[in-house]
């Protein structure tokens, strides 16, 4: 949606008017009344479902702060309306499927043709941390619904974040906003950057990736790999094109948004990925799972304590493989995450440990890289299944036509990964020569006019 013409149109009336109105209120408002026409473009009834949850989470955040002797009841019905129609919503096919391999062999069947609201797995966490901040009394609740239903429903986030705090977003929505140009220099380098991605190197690389996940049978394990290493480039891309738009758009409106990605393959630890890799996601987490049970189990003492450093990564990170998909892939990719965090931890390699030297450095470097390799083919690949054909009947190479489509997806993988590091070299460069800023940006721009490849629409990210 964000790389169509037609979206333009649509921000472009949209920015014009909202700039228009002076009054706050009429901002939010309109702002209001434009991120549901969006929603109600794609269907109106998750629309309306939206609408009554926010008005249910809204009364109970009052409750919550009014009724203090009440809270953890309101609490809890929250968490109820909210996970129970996050699971139910977006995860019923998961569970009916694999419940159905059980029935199969009974004669029955569990119908699993339900379809997931745009954005659910995105703005149900926005709504969480909201109330769980005011459980705690670190959040006030607001007294105005239209705020806080356009925190929720902001239509540069709703499909894909970013999972923006109601510290930072719905702050900034109930303060007075007028037009500084600041805005628009702010904006337009997220715009350039974003389209770039997408369009060219998402986009591009798309292909490849394509022609060897979608194999019936995998044709050898260092071609699934080569695809893997493509897919991590194109995935990178792809997000961090979404969140670019989203938060130059966010900027246009008077609003900053956080950032969701940090080179993350640059890290050199588990631990340094994922407080680099979709930031705002991982922040969830670590604040409302992770801390909490790991703080938890070491109250609890004895055997409780001494698993506080194993089972709290495992829970988070299978939570994280079931939030990112419905199949058993995801939770195997969110296992293999949870067990590679834990091992680095009980080898003292975790927090802020970091390589004494260059070699050192390299090889972590290294070691990060092939994992995440074999995780983002696990995370890619269509089932299970179709992994374990890999494994247990393809051959290592293959034929020779496989060897030649490996070095074509590796050559690809190496040159829209260097399209995506040219940002990071350019920066560097600016730093002490600043023409290379609009060099950079120029080139970007005459690279999406020329190579946009428009053929695959959806950004990865709308599927989760």
């Amino acid at each position: 949606m964000f790389t169509n013409l037609s979206f333009y149109l649509f921000f472009g009336i949209v920015l014009l008017i909202y700039w228009l109105l002076k009054k706050r209120a009429r901002k939010n408002a309109f702002l209001l009344l434009a991120s549901y026409a969006f929603y109600f473009y794609f269907d109106v009834v998750f629309g309306l479902l939206m609408l009554g949850l926010c008005a249910a989470d809204f009364l109970l955040a009052r409750g919550i702060a009014h009724w203090p002797e009440k809270r953890k009841r309101y609490l809890w019905i929250s968490l109820i309306l909210n996970v129970g129609g996050l699971v139910v919503m977006r995860h019923f096919g998961f569970f009916a499927d694999s419940l159905n391999l059980i029935l199969g062999n009974l004669g029955s069947q569990i119908n699993a043709s339900l379809l997931a609201p745009l954005g659910i797995s995105f703005y149900t966490l926005k709504k969480l941390d909201y109330l769980i901040n005011v459980y705690k009394g670190t959040q006030k609740p607001t007294s105005r619904f239209v705020d806080y239903a356009l925190f929720v429903a902001f239509f540069p986030q709703i499909q894909a974040g970013p999972i923006d705090s109601a510290r930072n977003l719905l702050k900034q929505i109930s303060q007075p906003r007028a037009w500084n140009a600041s805005f628009f220099h702010a904006a337009w380098p997220l715009l350039v950057s974003g389209f770039f991605k997408k369009l060219v190197i998402a986009n591009g690389i798309n292909g490849y990736v394509e022609r060897i996940f979608l194999l019936d049978k995998p044709g050898s394990i260092l071609m699934v790999l080569a695809g893997a290493a493509a897919y991590a480039v194109q995935i990178l891309a792809d997000f961090s094109a979404y969140t670019d738009l989203s938060r130059g758009l966010a900027f246009l409106l008077g609003f900053t948004t956080p950032e969701n990605f940090n080179r993350p393959y640059a890290s050199l630890t588990p631990t340094d990925f994922w407080n680099r890799w979709h930031i705002t996601l991982s922040q969830w987490f670590r604040n409302h799972i992770f801390f909490p049970l790991r703080r938890g189990m070491l109250r609890a003492g004895g055997t409780a304590a001494s698993l506080g450093t194993i089972i709290p990564p495992l829970v988070v990170m299978l939570i994280s493989g079931l939030w990112h998909g419905d199949g058993w892939n995801f939770l195997v990719w969110g296992l293999l995450h949870g067990l590679w965090i834990v091992v680095y931890q009980l080898l003292g390699l975790g927090g802020a440990w970091r390589p004494r030297n260059f070699l050192h450095k390299s090889l972590a470097w290294l070691n990060v890289m092939a994992f995440l390799t074999v995780s983002w083919a696990v995370f890619r690949a269509p089932t299970l299944g179709w992994l374990w054909e890999l494994l247990n009947d393809a051959p290592l190479l293959g034929t020779r036509d496989h060897l030649i489509a490996i070095l074509i997806t590796i050559s690809a993988a190496g040159f829209y990964g260097l399209l995506w590091n040219l940002k990071t070299l350019a920066e560097k460069a600016w730093q002490r020569v600043p023409i290379f800023e609009p060099l950079y940006y120029g080139f970007a721009v005459v690279m999406t006019i020329i190579y946009a490849n428009p053929g695959l629409q959806d950004f990865i990210y709308f599927r989760f």
